[in-house]
């Protein structure tokens, strides 16, 4: 179906939804209605097993969606970074549906690289990919949510929940009544449209959501398109309910990512290497059901089945240039040194070769020839590391665009089918005369991804974008031959010699990962008395990865990439909740300790050797093992209310103060290292810790309501070890040391978000909000010998007008000031290889960085019917 298509359907299921007769009940129903105030905490993935929020000894943060429903922001997580406390987008790629999440210094991010420790599950349904955890924001249907619970982190949510889950809970045809379609558009080219509409009749209820954006990006190059849609139908009868959704979604993103930080101060919006591209096509269909088995207990369950398509195209430089030969009679020996073994193609001899860097001579880089002195023999020679194509070729040069390159097309294709379900009992059943509710549960995640990747040499072009090379048929980089030059027995002349030949580290990749995760849980909490309630809980985690080679190189099978892995973790959790008694107000102490863990993905499991770094995300290499991650969490603080009356009519209050240490065993992080920014390797680190506190306060004052909250966290290394650093300025041998104590690049230290919701005039509502973050280190200075970024403040405002009941005009501003600043950076190369305009001098600082998205204005208008 064409995306006109979808919308010209969109308005037709809309309106058979609003043709649908209403039962009686529908009738005091007045437009479109939503969740009321949240006041219960799920406890497990599953909905049915709910705590009431005073009740639960952790620090969990609720959203309705009239919190974060806004149509001038682009993501949630824009929510997440001004009014979630710990949490922060980190906009790696700039693109604003590929942001990072990170809360409390634990990642949830759309790109392999990331140390996944967020959960994420969607009505039950775990959405972690299963190739490599990580947790992509395209793929939210934003436009259907009704509730977002962040930081819980039982065991009971399984594998990844280190830091904490974010669940997301969707509208359906009670919670949404009506109709509504919005429509906006300002800077950047950016528009979005959105319809939904929910029906509620008897017991069945029905609801259906679209959503479809496009920009042009404020970088360079980077247009990006975004089509969404999630529609259910349910069934509430008297001993239970039943449900089944349905996600799609369809994306074209272009990210351009990092760029020298040189460049950024010539040209905000310039790009380094281009395309970026990423495309997902998204299908999930999940059935649920609730029985009531009795008056105290009930059973949940789900299945689903989704299937997830993701092409890349990336691209970047690449260490080759054209051989350089002193005369055609060295080409010539060269040429038929190259015939004998077979390494030539049929047709007439090329006039040149491609030569890449070699990687075990320091004496030349950046793909010239390694010319000087041969360490074997101590005899002058001229060494040639020519590169091979997939048929073991070698590759002929071709002319460049002047100023120009060779660049690398790296493509991947990632196609994943995942299924499973859960299934729990919660029996709500006095312990001892005192009121008790205990679940028990189980659930299966498995999934089945086929990934294949290759690097294409191409041109690298003077605007930095890379294209094909010559040719009817791309040249795959697979390999590297060694010729040497060297004086014959006849003084007055040379000999050309194949010394070796091996494959690159961009060598064609195929790979099959098959992975199943089951787990088992219980959770128990007994209400000592009216104010002191216990939660115990525990689960056994199960995790079987199986990897199959299915790559040829040169005809030959591959078998580097085999692997099968079993871990098994059993997580305890215990803590309580007490209300203070005898206190005007209430206030709550709660406190306790869980333990979570995660076992590596298939991705982290094929980029484990410091030998082969891998280009993420489209190459692989044999495979150390990793061990799992355990996290031990220690957490207590404070909560309360107060009432408007107790602060002079003039307020209301809701705080919380809490402070945690997450202790990491043999924590996975991505060491940048080798050629490239995304080029690196996943390792075990014996001990990170992340500890720090959240503050926050939140109020109605009737015309007005506010927010504040500060978080500070620590996330450092525990362990002493040497990571390879070839990007590091101060790196002694390609190395640098890291000392316990040392903060893990990219996490700020301190965050601040600040707002307020003020309706001056009846109709009128004016949001102006401020978000601050500290700086960060860069990836690649594990062993903070660099300075950090500079840490930033951003102010934005939203207003809304409602100019009837029916009709309603909105806008949204960011980065008032403009503001100049980066959220992320990583250490790269130096030098000229890439011929950089703005740069006539090449790049001398090795600091890439991600800046921020300047001033940008949005408006729009939302029609609501009943």
């Amino acid at each position: 179906m064409t995306k006109e298509g979808c919308a010209r359907r969109a308005a037709a299921c809309i309106a058979a939804l609003l043709a649908w007769p209403a039962g009686a009940e529908d009738a005091a129903d007045d437009g479109a209605t939503r969740l009321p105030d949240v006041e219960v905490i799920g406890v497990t993935p599953l909905s049915g097993a709910g705590t009431p929020v005073d009740r639960v000894p952790y620090r969990v943060q609720v959203a309705g969606s009239d919190d974060f429903e806004s149509d001038g922001q682009t993501s949630v997580y824009d929510f997440f970074n001004r009014e979630m406390a710990g949490a922060s987008a980190v906009d790696v790629q700039n693109n604003p549906y590929q942001k990072n999440f990170s809360y409390r210094g634990f990642v949830a991010g759309p790109l392999l690289g990331e140390s996944v420790g967020i959960a994420a599950f969607l009505d039950g349904v775990r959405i972690n990919d299963p190739f490599g955890d990580v947790v992509q924001s395209d793929l939210f249907p934003e436009m259907a949510i009704a509730r977002i619970e962040l930081g819980n982190a039982d065991p009971a949510f399984g594998f990844n929940a280190l830091g904490g889950a974010l669940v997301m809970r969707t509208h359906d045809g009670t919670t949404f009544q009506g109709a509504e379609a919005a429509q906006s558009g300002g800077s950047f080219g950016r528009l979005r449209t959105t319809l939904r509409a929910g029906r509620k009749s008897g017991r069945f209820d029905s609801f259906l959501a679209l959503q479809r954006d496009s920009e042009d990006g404020w970088r360079d190059a980077s247009p990006s398109e975004l089509d969404r849609l999630f529609a259910n139908a349910g069934f509430r009868g008297e001993s239970g309910s039943m449900r089944i959704d349905l996600s799609f979604a369809d994306t074209d993103l272009i990210g351009n990512g990092l760029a020298p930080t040189e460049l950024h101060a010539v040209a905000r919006e310039a790009n380094f290497t281009t395309p970026d591209r990423t495309l997902n096509n998204n299908l999930l269909v999940s059935g649920s059901g609730e029985l009531f088995a009795g008056d105290d207990l009930s059973i949940q369950a789900n299945v689903y089945v989704r299937r997830l398509r993701r092409q890349t195209l990336n691209g970047d430089e690449i260490d080759a240039e054209a051989c350089e030969f002193e005369d055609d009679g060295d080409l010539a020996r060269v040429v038929d040194a190259l015939a004998d073994e077979g390494l030539l193609a049929a047709g007439p001899a090329p006039a040149g070769f491609v030569c890449g860097g070699d990687d075990d001579d320091d004496d030349e880089g950046g793909g010239e020839a390694a010319m000087g002195e041969d360490d074997d023999d101590e005899e002058e020679g001229e060494e040639f590391a020519i590169l091979l194509d997939q048929d073991g070729k070698a590759i002929a040069s071709y002319d460049i665009a002047e100023g120009g390159a060779y660049g690398a097309l790296n493509r991947s294709s990632t196609q994943t089918t995942a299924f499973g379900g859960s299934v729990q009992a919660a029996l709500d059943r006095p312990l001892g005369g005192m009121e008790n509710r205990l679940v028990v549960g189980a659930g299966i995640d498995t999934g089945r991804t086929e990934f294949y990747s290759t690097s294409e040499v191409g041109r690298l072009l003077p605007s930095r974008a890379v294209v094909d090379g010559p040719g009817d048929e791309p040249r795959f980089n697979t390999g590297i031959v060694e010729v040497e030059l060297e004086e014959g027995e006849d003084e007055d002349e040379e000999e050309a010699e194949v010394e070796e030949i091996e494959a690159s580290e961009t060598a064609p990749v195929a790979l099959t990962a098959r992975n199943r995760y089951l787990r088992a849980y219980l959770s128990d909490t007994l209400n000592v008395n009216a104010n002191l309630s216990v939660t115990a809980s525990a689960a056994a985690n199960w995790a079987e990865i199986e990897l199959t080679d299915e790559g040829v190189v040169w005809g030959e099978r591959q078998t580097a990439l085999h692997g099968a892995h079993d871990y098994f973790s059993l997580n305890p959790a215990i803590g309580a909740a007490y209300e203070i008694p005898g206190l005007a107000s209430p206030v709550t102490l709660f406190g306790g300790f869980r333990q979570g863990s995660r076992a590596p993905s298939p991705a982290e499991l094929s980029c484990a050797d410091p030998d082969d770094p891998c280009n993420l995300p489209n190459a692989f290499v044999a495979d150390p093992p990793l061990e799992q991650v355990t996290s031990r969490t220690f957490e207590a603080g404070l909560r309360g209310r107060m009432a408007r009356e107790r602060l002079g009519s003039l307020t209301s209050l809701d705080w919380s103060a809490s402070a945690y240490r997450a202790a990491n065993s043999d924590d996975i992080v991505f060491v940048s290292a080798g050629v490239g920014l995304s080029s690196g390797y996943f390792k075990n680190v014996a001990e990170t810790h992340r500890q720090g506190f959240d503050l926050t306060f939140a109020g109605d004052g009737g015309r007005f309501d506010w927010f504040l909250n500060y978080s500070y966290v620590e996330a450092t290394f525990q362990s002493p070890f040497r990571v390879s650093a070839e990007n590091h300025p101060m790196a002694e041998d390609g190395e640098i040391p890291v000392e316990a104590g040392d903060a893990i690049p990219g996490v700020p230290a301190h965050s601040l978000g600040a707002g307020i919701d003020v309706e001056p005039l009846d109709g009128l509502r004016v949001s102006p909000s401020v978000v601050y973050r500290s700086g960060v280190h860069l990836r690649g200075d594990e062993g903070n010998l660099l300075s950090r970024t500079d840490g930033y403040t951003v102010a934005n405002l939203d207003a809304s007008y409602r100019i009837s009941d029916w009709l309603e005009a909105f806008g949204r501003v960011e980065n008032i000031f403009d503001k100049r600043y980066e959220t992320f950076g990583v250490l790269g190369e130096t030098g000229d290889e890439v011929p950089i305009r703005e740069l006539p001098g090449g790049i001398t600082d090795p600091r890439f960085i991600s800046p921020g998205q300047p001033f940008a204005a949005m408006v729009g208008v939302r029609l609501r019917l009943n």
